[in-house]
Formats: C-alpha cells, sequence, structure tokens
C-alpha cells in the first residue's frame, strides 16, 4: 500500500522504485488523503499505464488511519507500507520473501536501511538539516537506527536470522524503535490483521505501539542487507513532539503481563522492573530522578548477579556495560538468562523460545517459491 498526503515531490522515485522491482507479481493500493500538491494528478496516469496500481481518495484522517485502511482492502499475501517519500532496491521484494521461505515460521521480514537526505544523497552527523533539528546524541541514536537493533549495543547480525517473539518486543523495552521505519519491513497479511489496527489517537508512536505489539506475538527474519531506504527531510511524524502523543512506558507496562502469560517467560518481579527502567530513565526529566534510577539499575544488577552469576556476567562483558552511558540498560543481562538471542538461520537450526524454554526446530527442507507466495488471493 502507498499512503500519501501531499508528498509530490517525492512520488517519482517511490513510483520508479515499485516499478523497477524485480519481483513483479505485486498490487499497489494507493490511498490518497485528498492532496492538493498535484499528487492526484500525477497517480492517474501512472495507473492507467499500469493496472497494478489501484487508486483510492480517502479522507484526511493521518496516515496511521490510511494504514489501517490499506490493511483492510488487501489482498495478497504480504503486506508492505510503501512509504511516499521513502524507496527500496530493485531486489527488495524478492529478497525478502525469499527470506520468509528460508523461514516460514516468521510474520514480519525485516531489513536494514540505506538513510538519504531530502536530495537523496547518503545521510551524515554533517548534514545541515539533520543538525539544525536534533542534538547530538540524538543524531547518533537515528543514524543507528539504520541497522535494525538487538539487545547487545553495537552487534550486528552478518547473517540472515530468526528473532522469536518476543525477542524484539522486549528491545521496545528500551525506548527506542528496533526498526527506523515500517518502510523495511514485509509483514504477512493475516498476521497484520490478528495484530489489529494502529492506533489513531496516540500520535507519532501508533506506530511504536503497533510494532511492540507485533513482535510480542510474532517472530521477525531479519535480512541484513541495505535493501530499504529511509529519507530524512524534517517532515517526520516522529522528530516533532506533538501534543497528541502516547507514553512509550504506558505502552509497555500494560503488554509486559500479557507478553510474560503468552509466553510463560520465567521472569522474576526484579526482571520485570528492570525492563521498565530504560524507559523511566529516557523520560526522566530531572537530575535526581535520573540519578534515582541509575542506583535503582545497581541495586537490580546485583540482585541478579547474584540470582544469575554466570549469565549475567556473561552478558555485562558482552554489552560492554557502563553507568551514566547508553550502556546502562539491563536488557542484555535478562535476554542471556532467558538464552533470547537471533539465531543464524543459515546453520540450518532456528531457536525460538515456547513455554518458556528454549527448543529447537529445522526449518523446512522444500520451502515454498517467492513467486507462488506472494501472489493476490481471488
Amino acid at each position: 500500500m502507498l499512503p500519501s498526503l501531499n508528498a509530490r515531490k517525492f512520488l517519482e522515485p517511490r513510483i520508479e522504485s515499485l516499478l523497477n522491482q524485480t519481483f513483479a507479481d505485486w498490487q499497489a493500493i494507493v490511498l490518497d488523503s485528498h492532496s492538493n500538491d498535484g499528487t492526484w494528478e500525477f497517480l492517474q496516469p501512472v495507473a492507467q499505464r499500469d493496472s497494478r496500481f489501484q487508486l483510492h481518495q480517502i479522507p484526511r484522517d493521518g496516515l496511521y488511519a490510511a494504514i489501517n485502511h490499506g490493511i483492510d482492502l488487501a489482498t495478497g499475501e504480504f503486506i508492505y507500507v510503501a512509504t511516499a517519500d521513502d524507496t527500496m532496491a530493485p531486489q527488495f521484494l524478492a529478497r525478502m520473501l525469499d527470506a520468509f521461505s528460508r523461514c516460514p515460521e516468521a510474520a514480519i521480514a525485516a531489513c536494514d536501511a540505506l538513510f538519504i537526505d531530502g536530495d537523496g544523497h547518503q545521510l551524515t552527523p554533517a548534514n545541515p538539516e539533520l543538525k539544525r533539528r536534533l542534538s547530538s546524541r540524538a543524531i547518533m541514536e537515528l543514524l543507528e537506527l539504520a541497522t535494525v537493533r538487538t539487545a547487545f549495543l553495537g552487534e550486528e547480525q552478518n547473517q540472515i536470522n530468526y528473532r522469536p517473539a518476543p525477542h524484539d518486543s522486549l528491545i521496545y523495552f528500551s525506548g527506542r524503535s528496533v526498526y527506523c521505519s515500517l518502510t523495511q519491513l514485509l509483514i504477512r497479511t493475516e498476521s497484520a490483521r490478528a495484530i489489529g489496527p494502529f492506533r489513531t489517537e496516540i500520535g507519532s508512536v501508533a506506530d511504536f505501539d503497533w510494532l511492540l505489539r507485533a513482535t510480542s506475538r510474532f517472530g521477525t527474519v531479519h535480512l541484513p542487507q541495505k535493501l530499504a531506504t529511509w529519507r530524512f527531510h524534517g517532515e517526520q511524524l516522529s522528530i516533532y513532539r506533538d501534543p497528541g502523543r502516547g507514553s512509550v512506558q504506558t505502552m509497555c507496562e500494560q503488554i509486559l503481563p500479557e507478553i510474560c502469560q503468552r509466553h510463560k517467560l520465567p521472569l522474576t518481579r526484579n526482571d520485570r522492573a528492570a525492563l521498565l527502567l530504560p524507559i523511566k530513565m529516557r523520560l526522566a526529566r530531572s537530575p535526581i530522578t535520573r540519578a534515582y534510577y541509575r542506583f535503582e539499575t545497581a541495586l537490580r544488577l546485583c540482585w541478579m548477579i547474584l540470582k544469575r552469576p554466570a549469565p549475567t556476567l556473561r552478558a555485562l562483558r558482552r554489552c560492554k556495560f557502563r553507568f551514566g552511558t547508553r550502556r546502562h540498560t539491563l536488557i542484555p543481562m535478562i535476554f542471556q538468562g532467558l538464552g533470547l538471542a537471533p539465531k543464524d538461520v543459515e546453520t540450518g537450526e532456528v531457536e525460538q523460545v515456547e513455554s518458556g524454554v528454549v527448543s529447537t526446530t529445522q526449518p523446512l527442507n522444500n520451502p515454498t517459491s517467492a513467486s507462488t507466495i506472494s501472489r493476490t488471493k481471488s
């Protein structure tokens, strides 16, 4: 689906990236919210030339309402949100579908992203628009999101890997997204509908909320290649703090009991409290509050060492834990204790958390071909 509102200046490269896909069996549901910048006039001849484009004009109720409408209209087995100001590599669909065929238990496929500026050049920390709008720390954190995140800061997966639920969901408890944008994802349609609609009343964190819920239920296959392109132009919803923005802390607090119950995770009371500390620290406004949370972090870390000395110490070394830095989160210690980590699909074994234990499953010997699994349903 392609939701659009006054994005005419970016539509040509977006449409071109769709037309250049090496996998051609797709349908584009274009959802224009009554743009007044020439978008509709530009799209009409595109649809006349190529019947794969279906044009719809919808009420101007916001991006997330448009995505919900697109999910309702989708007839294919997979959904891709083609954000109007971004693009993807010609091999995007083919390689993401191949990732699904290698890892059929996944409901979401994610790739890394290439960050570009408004003119299409690679985004760097020295970009003037970036420096004008964001602090140095915010710039560093934004650029780190080009690579799909793991619990262990700075670690990268070099091979296609499976991230069983609730792996990615627990990483969201750091208060930062696992993926930079929906443009990096291909999602099974039945799973998207099972997750439920994007919330339209919480502003720019609706994708955080939806993906938190999605990854709490479903696993993700990660393809560590920069197949999606994300454009920074200073007008993204997530750059600003809008008045209606929901609380990511409340989202995580509400879903944590559900995660523990669904996956029967052996999380202690200390573990659950530790999972929520990074968000509390991130949202803390006063130095006194931040100092209190650092003290609480130290106490809960000591308790982890006492109860699970070996895995906790291994995680401390692996994540190079240091107080007063971005490495102070206790999430890696919890992951190490659970044995919950991305698993290399190429090894022939995929580990996943099921009923509180780590089990091993073999990938299919005869994976379904991409040309079969992506066709639209009649």
